[in-house]
């Protein structure tokens, strides 16, 4: 995707866009993105998280904008 230059996007969505020039990263970290695109997360596989996991997602949730 592509981050939009405004100010609401930088203010509120938090935007941002990161040019790796690195081979080796960039093909790493393209590894982890597709294999993380390939799981299918299903309402199921989230209702089976334990509440530690659970309570953890619902902290990060919050603190989204900031990460």
């Amino acid at each position: 995707g592509s981050a939009n230059w405004d100010t609401r996007s930088f203010r509120l969505n938090f935007e941002l866009n990161v040019e790796v020039y690195d081979t080796a990263l960039a093909g790493r970290l393209d590894a982890f993105m597709r294999e993380k695109m390939s799981l299918r997360l299903t309402r199921e596989t989230l209702a089976q998280r334990g509440l530690p996991v659970r309570l953890r997602d619902a902290g990060v949730r919050l603190l989204l904008p900031y990460l």
